[in-house]
This record gives structure tokens, sequence and C-alpha cells, in this order.
């Protein structure tokens, strides 16, 4: 992500256009993930999210600081979250799973469609990487960006839904594996939300020092290895029936 360009030989120009293609698409990840929980909502029964002004897509109404920052420069990250009230749902326990899984469905599927289109633009010379080798011969071309933002906006939008799946509180995953459990579990299980944001700050730190210590370069390695190969494998996947849609045509 973002240590890849301020790390590069790009010139300074080409970088700043890219950084900013980049918080392009981690804002757009990041807004329609939440849309989507305040959508299924209030479609379930629950005008919470409206009357607080969060069903919109308005960026700010939905960011959140610390998890903007790790999807910035990790690719994995989380929004402010909807104000849900499962007391106004017909039956709040399989409404909230559902309120939840909607944020990383939707990713899924802009993830798709972007890959469907990576996938259709390789089929004309234009490689994802292409940006990067058009950017040191001293230009970026307006296929080139496209192909480009195509491309993050793919991974981030893969990296999003699948670490929001991760069952820990508050991400999505949690409210999903509530749905499984008896009250008095869920109950407790949940308390553990006290703690996440620690956690992530620690996780992101970790990260961030991985250029500077070995251990910390070993740490990050190991925790982070089977997201990213999962988020490259579902990519590849989507990128791959691009080409195979394309081909026909």
């Amino acid at each position: 992500m973002i240590f890849n360009l301020l790390y590069s030989d790009l010139p300074m120009n080409i970088t700043v256009g890219l950084l900013i293609l980049q918080l392009f698409c981690v804002v757009m990840a990041l807004t329609v993930h939440e849309f989507a929980h305040g959508f299924i909502a209030n479609k379930l029964g629950d005008p919470t999210a409206s009357y607080q002004g969060r069903l919109t897509l308005n960026p700010l109404a939905h960011l959140d600081p610390v998890g903007f920052l790790m999807m910035l420069f990790l690719g994995f990250g989380w929004a402010k979250p909807v104000p849900v009230n499962p007391r106004l749902m017909k039956k709040p326990k399989r409404d909230m799973a559902l309120t939840s899984l909607a944020g990383p469905a939707v990713n899924l599927l802009v993830a798709l469609v972007c890959g469907i289109a990576v996938g259709a633009l390789a089929q004309f010379g234009y490689n994802p990487l292409q940006i990067f080798w058009e950017a040191f011969d001293g230009g970026i071309t307006p296929m080139g960006a496209i192909t480009y933002t195509l491309y993050i906006m793919m991974m981030l939008n893969v990296g999003l839904a699948l670490f929001n799946l991760i069952p820990i509180p508050p991400l999505d995953g949690s409210n999903i594996l509530v749905a499984f459990l008896p009250n008095n579990t869920a109950a407790k299980y949940l308390q553990i939300r006290y703690y996440t944001r620690y956690i992530f700050l620690g996780v992101m730190v970790i990260s961030m020092l991985a250029d500077r210590s070995m251990l910390f370069a070993y740490l990050d390695y190991y925790l982070w290895l089977p997201f990213e190969w999962l988020r490259d494998a579902l990519c590849s996947l989507f990128m791959t029936l691009g080409e195979l849609i394309f081909s026909f045509i």
C-alpha cells in the first residue's frame, strides 16, 4: 500500500498522484461498506442509521481515524460502525447477522466488478502494474490510471471484507457468530470489544516497524500471511473471470 509508494523511486508528482488515487479507493471502500449496513438494517425494520444521518454515501459520516489509517497503510481496516437497534428488528439475531454480512458482501461485489474490469483490460494489453512502468518513463496514461485505480479498489474491498469477517468484536464476523451462540455466551463474548481497538493499534505498530526490526518483520509476515494469501487468491480469481469472459468477445 502506501509504504510501497513512499519508498519507491517514482517522481514526487507521480507519487502524490498515486497517493490521491489510493486515498480515494480507501474512502470509497469504507463508505459503501457502512452504507450497506445501514441500508439493510433499515430494510429489516431499524431506521436508526437513517435518523442519525448514517444512511448516506457521504464519507465524512463513516470514517474512523484508526480504521482509515489501517486501510491506508495495511489494506485491512474498518469504518465507524453504523448504529443498529436490534429491538426494532423482527428477528434480532438473524437480522443482525444479515446486517453485518451486508458490508463485506457489498465489498466483495465491488471487488468482483473491479476484478472483472481489470481482467478485461488485460485482454487489451493493460497490466495492473503498467502505471508504474509508465511512471518510471515519466508519465501516466489515462488508461494506466484507470487500470491502477480499479486494481487498488479490488484489493482494498477484498481486504476490507475479509478483515471484517474475523469473528472478533466489534467486527462484522462477531455479529454473525453471535447469531449461533446462546444469549449468555454471546453477552460474555461481546465484552471483548472493549479491548479490540488496542489490539488493532498494536498490530498497526508492528506493521509500521516491520522495516526497522527483524523481529517485527517476522511477526508482521506471519500475522498477515493468511489474510494476504486469501486476498490475493480472490483477486486472482476475479481477474481470471474477467479474462475468461472477455476472451470470448
